[in-house]
Parts: structure tokens; sequence; C-alpha cells
């Protein structure tokens, strides 16, 4: 598969200068996830996961072995345990399912008051949580909504999500692994 050759090649890149985060995952990552657990995962969510991030997880490679996770985009993938990192109020099994409300190409100026009008409404239902970028920000992977696989950026509690330029997973996953190959230090 093309995306594990240029992840092999990623970590044959030397260390200085090397991209934000990896010193944190090294361009690991943990063994893939048994499709029993997957399917197990799906079936207590009451969803399905992307087919790109499915097959990434299951033939690739999940989490790994930095304080957050393995090779990926700033600090490196979430382990999908981390699922729930966005969700702030009373956790239950059908957040993953519920419809992300956010809309590509959309400007959200209260994001929380458009997402979440009611007291229990979480904003970021319907997302899983992906990769750490820092300082609070974090990018999601919607599973559920019109906008479902797409990943989308966002700061909780503060801003709106901004939608990446990538259709998919898979594409986002690419691209950082693209910005590596040719010597970037940051990935937006």
């Amino acid at each position: 598969m093309r995306v594990a050759s240029k992840l092999a090649a990623a970590a044959s890149v030397p260390r200085e200068p090397v991209m934000f985060g990896a010193d944190s995952h090294r361009f690991r990552l943990g063994p893939v996830l048994p499709e029993g657990e997957v399917v197990g995962f799906e079936k207590r969510h009451g969803v399905r996961l992307p087919p790109d991030y499915r097959g990434f997880i299951t033939t690739i490679g999940h989490g790994g072995p930095g304080r957050f996770g393995g090779a990926g985009p700033f600090y490196g993938l979430l382990p999908i345990e981390d699922w729930d990192l966005t969700l702030e109020g009373d956790l239950d099994v059908t957040m993953l399912a519920r419809p992300f409300p956010a809309e590509p190409g959309r400007v959200y100026e209260d994001w929380l008051a458009q997402a979440a009008p009611g007291e229990d409404d979480e904003p970021y239902r319907g997302t899983l949580a992906l990769s750490h970028q820092g300082c609070g920000d974090l990018s999601l992977l919607v599973l559920s909504g019109p906008a479902r696989g797409r990943v989308v950026d966002t700061h909780p509690g503060k801003q709106g999500p901004r939608f990446t330029p990538d259709p998919d997973f898979l594409s986002w996953y690419e691209r950082w692994l693209d910005a590596v190959l040719a010597g970037e230090h940051h990935f937006r």
C-alpha cells in the first residue's frame, strides 16, 4: 500500500529538523486492531467507521508508543479508545452515532450556541478524536452526519470546527506524510 511505503520512508528521514510532534511518536504505529475489536467497537457505539479509517487501523497500524499515540499529524494518531477526548458532558454509547452538526464551507460565529442549543446537547457528537495538536486543539474524524468521513480541526469550547481540505481520513494522513517527506516542519 502506498501509505505504508510513505510511512516507512518518513521514518528514515533524518531526525533534525523534524516535523512538529514527531519526537513523540517517532513515526511508529502500534499493532493493527483485529477485525473483531473493530466490529465490537462499532456495535457498542452503533456506528460504522469510515472505510478508509477502518482499513488503516486494521491493516497498517493503530495508536502507538507516543504519549498521544502513533505516527500521525501533530502529536500522533490517538488510539480508538480515546474517541471521547473532545466530549464534555455525560458520555453515553450513542454519542458517536448522533450526527455531527457542522457542514463544510460554513462559518460558525457562535459554535456552541449553534451546535448545542439544548442544555445536554454535545457539540462534538458524531466525531472521533484523531490527533492532539497541542494547546487544546484537536483533529477529529466525523463518523455521523452530512460530513461523514471528513477530518475537522477544532478547539473544543473556543471556536467552531474548520474542515481540512481533504475528502477523507486517508487523504489527510497522506498529505501529512507528503509534508514530512518534503521536509516541512509544520502541518496544516
